[in-house]
Order: C-alpha cells, then sequence, then structure tokens
C-alpha cells in the first residue's frame, strides 16, 4: 500500500517517506515539535538520509535538545518542494502549533498526502490524491465541543481578570499551544507579567516570530515564589507539582467537554482549548479533498473506526483505521 500508519505510530508515504515515527526509511518528516510526533527520532537522525521538516520546527527541535546533523538538516518553507529518488515531497501549510505542516508525496504514478495535526479554518486540504492520511483525535460527534476556540479563549481571559488581583495565575499545556496562547493574550491587550521557564520561553520567542507578534517582556522562572500579578506559563507535566502553590492554576486542555471552562477545584480550573479539528472539520476537510482513499490515523486519534464508517456511507469515499487497536488520544 503507498500510505500506511504503522503500530508506532509511524506514517508511510510512498516508497522512501516516513513521518513522525521511526521507520527506516531514508526521508523522515517532522510534521511539528510534539512528542507523539517525535517518536524514535533519534534512531531517525542517525539512520535517515535527511530529516525534513519547516524552518520553525527544527528550531524547536534545537530547543528541545534533538541534535540534528546540519548535513541530514533540510528545512522546507511552506509550498516549496524537495526531490528524493523518484518522488516529490512538499510541506503544506497547517494550522496547528508553529511550524506545522502538511505532507504531500508525488511521483509519475501517484499522489499521496499526510495532513499531520490540523485544525480549521487555515489548513488548505490536499486535493487529488490517490490516499490520504488524516489526523482524527476527536473522530465521531460524541466528541465534538458546542462552542468554538475564542469562546474557551474569552473564558481563559475573564479567569485571568476575576482572579489575577489576588496573585498569580498558572497556565499548564503542551509545547506549541502554551506560545500560542501567549500570543493571543498579547494581541487581546493582556498586559500582565509573563513569566516562563527558559525551554518554554525559547519556544515563544520563535512561535511569536512565526505569528508577527511581539510578546514583550517575559521573566525567566526558576522555581521562585511568586506573590504578585503575574501569568506563568507552564508545561502541562508540571501541573501535578504545582497546584499547592498560591494562585489560580488553568490546565489548557482539549479534552474538556462540558462547557469553556470548569472550575474543577478550590483554586483550579480546565480550559476547553484544543489545536486540533473537531469531527465536524474533519468532515469537512475530507469533503473538500475527496481523496480517492482515506486512511484515519488511530494511533493518536479517537473513535477511527467512526470515522471511517461515515466517510463511506456519507461521503461515498473508502475509508480505514489504522493501525487497529492502536492507543489513542492526543490534544
Amino acid at each position: 500500500m503507498l500510505a500506511d500508519v504503522k503500530s508506532n505510530g509511524a506514517v508511510l508515504l510512498g516508497m522512501d517517506v516516513v513521518a513522525d515515527s521511526y521507520w527506516p526509511r531514508i526521508i523522515r518528516v517532522v510534521t511539528h515539535a510534539h512528542s507523539d510526533h517525535l517518536m524514535g527520532i533519534n534512531r531517525s537522525i542517525k539512520e535517515s538520509l535527511f530529516i525534513v521538516a519547516t524552518e520553525v520546527t527544527h528550531r524547536f527541535l534545537d530547543v528541545l535538545g534533538y541534535k540534528v546533523p546540519s548535513e541530514k538538516r533540510l528545512s522546507l518553507d511552506y509550498n516549496k518542494s524537495f526531490s528524493v529518488e523518484s518522488e516529490v515531497i512538499t510541506l503544506v501549510p497547517s494550522r496547528h502549533i508553529a511550524g506545522s505542516a502538511q505532507v504531500l508525496v508525488e511521483s509519475r504514478e501517484y499522489r499521496v498526502g499526510y495532513t499531520g495535526d490540523f485544525k480549521l479554518p487555515g489548513t488548505p486540504p490536499l486535493e487529488g490524491l490517490d490516499i490520504l492520511v488524516i489526523d482524527a483525535t476527536y473522530g465521531s460527534p460524541r466528541l465534538q465541543r458546542r462552542w468554538g476556540e475564542w469562546d474557551a479563549l474569552a473564558a481563559l481571559i475573564n479567569i485571568i481578570e476575576d482572579n489575577i488581583a489576588s496573585g498569580p495565575v498558572w497556565l499548564y499545556g503542551y509545547n506549541g499551544k502554551l506560545q500560542e496562547i501567549m500570543v493571543e493574550l498579547r494581541r487581546r491587550g493582556v498586559s500582565y507579567p509573563f513569566l516562563a521557564d527558559e525551554s518554554t520561553l525559547k519556544l515563544a520567542r520563535i512561535a511569536a516570530e512565526f505569528y508577527g507578534t511581539d510578546i514583550g517582556e517575559v521573566d525567566l522562572y526558576h522555581g521562585q515564589e511568586v506573590d504578585y500579578s503575574a501569568i506563568i506559563f507552564m508545561h502541562t507535566t508540571r501541573r501535578r507539582y504545582k497546584r499547592r502553590l498560591p494562585g489560580v492554576h488553568v490546565v489548557l486542555t482539549g479534552w474538556e467537554m462540558r462547557a469553556p471552562a470548569v472550575r474543577v477545584d478550590d483554586n483550579v480550573y480546565n480550559v476547553s482549548f484544543s489545536d486540533h479539528a473537531s469531527f465536524k472539520e474533519v468532515i469537512e476537510y475530507v469533503e473538500e479533498a475527496r481523496p480517492k482513499m482515506l486512511i484515519i490515523d488511530s494511533y493518536r486519534g479517537k473513535d477511527a473506526w467512526f470515522t471511517a464508517k461515515y466517510v463511506e456511507r456519507i461521503l461515498g469515499i473508502p475509508a480505514i483505521p489504522r493501525p487497529r487497536g492502536a492507543p489513542s488520544g492526543g490534544d
């Protein structure tokens, strides 16, 4: 098959390309710098001929400690192509985090593509494909939120404004999402001091350049006590250790389905902010792209089986979830 998703999350495209996990192929594409798309990257760096990504994603990898040798580092601008053997590889814009990309692989005999993680609007569908591999993190209507991301952002700003006079507000999220929220808060006039650890801050400077927004001065957070009005950005893995600290704690998660913001403890909130397409947006993408065949990435998504059945029955496009029986869930 000219495209597939393997049991370790590797997305195979054409004859020579693998994306977002390790597989013994000469070209490894990194669609974006989230951990579930970086699996096996060090082995790929060792064995592959090139590591292909946007320049922003390569800069993210540098900050995160992945050492791609200069002779293997291939930075592609959006909609610029690179040829290897009989295939042409193109990175197409994707709205997810800074530097995210879709992957198009073409030859004289076939055209296959992979969305990577995405949301709409802002992600142009890959059209005219023989096979499309699509992200469907929210793969059925039961995972459909009834509000938009702007409602979640407004709810977050309200939480900040209602609580920051009493002390700091701690925001927890994944790399990429944290930096996007920094940018969005500044764009909306939130001027309170920002604090972040060194890695989060470096990624934020790169993301701010990508988004064309000045996030202003950001102080380094070294674990010190904060007893004034400030917003502190922390990777989601650190939230279990920090909730005991004074202030209000906000977890940015796409898996909060009850409301744009939910109070889950005296000083803890979930805010339903996701960088993934909703089920409705996934179907909208497929309807416009109209591939000859659809593969739903079930390694990183939920209810991929439902997406496949829906696409076949409603859109008349052959669709299968791959791999079968995979773990699921992303943010």
